[in-house]
């Protein structure tokens, strides 16, 4: 079973204007507490202020930035207990994707996790993380489409999604790399034999480190700026 694509028209010039600032924000490539003005964007984009005010109205639903009366609207930051809390959710809906998976899950997608987890060990073995990140969201988005759910997929994603910007930044880092690569090589030898306990153990380990690793980098991060 595959999904299907539905056909769409062309996104609005709002659509657009919000895919571009999430990205920046999820990337961290607008950084926390950066201040965006609906005027000072249209202006920087090209655009009137209509599309900018939609994309920024989003981005508030989304809880990427807050709303400050007659200022603006401010890049969120997280709380450790956004951490926990994201982290507690992830974990639910991966172990259930994951669950789902090991009796839906096709040889070809078997095959191409693990070719994902032979890229990986080369490029660790070769002493580069550059692409960890893209192998990383790889991996995981294979095992939740093998769930067969698309709520599930979308809601994965989404997750994900919300802490790209802190795995980006941990997993150049070499030794929480290998420990991402171990996880995943875990997580594979589980589904591979089809052991469920075996896989909801190693997702919630798995999910624990990454935890681990983003909660003792936000506090060093912001040890250092203080």
């Amino acid at each position: 079973m595959k999904f299907n694509k539905k056909q769409k028209g062309h996104p609005s010039l709002g659509d657009g204007i919000h895919l571009k600032l999430r990205r920046a924000i999820l990337t961290g490539k607008i950084p926390v507490g950066t201040r965006l003005v609906e005027s000072a964007l249209a202006e920087e984009m090209g655009v009137s202020r209509t599309p900018v005010r939609e994309a920024l109205r989003k981005l508030d639903l989304e809880e990427l930035v807050h709303c400050i009366p007659r200022v603006g609207y401010m890049v969120n930051d997280m709380s450790e207990y956004d951490i926990e809390d994201l982290f507690a959710t992830r974990t639910a809906i991966e172990q259930l994707a994951a669950g789902w998976a090991v009796e839906r899950i096709s040889p070809e997608e078997l095959v191409m996790l693990g070719k994902n987890l032979e890229k990986t060990d080369q490029i660790l073995k070769n002493g580069s993380t550059r692409k960890m990140i893209d192998l990383d969201s790889e991996f995981h988005e294979i095992l939740c489409r093998a769930s067969r759910s698309r709520r599930v997929y979308q809601i994965s994603q989404l997750l994900r999604e919300h802490m790209l910007k802190f795995r980006m930044t941990c997993l150049h880092l070499p030794e929480i790399a290998r420990k991402a690569r171990d996880g995943h090589h875990e997580i594979f030898e589980a589904i591979q034999s089809k052991d469920s306990r075996r896989l909801s153990q190693a997702l919630r380990s798995h999910m624990g480190e990454t935890k681990k690793d983003i909660v003792e980098y936000l506090r060093r991060t912001r040890k250092e700026f203080s």
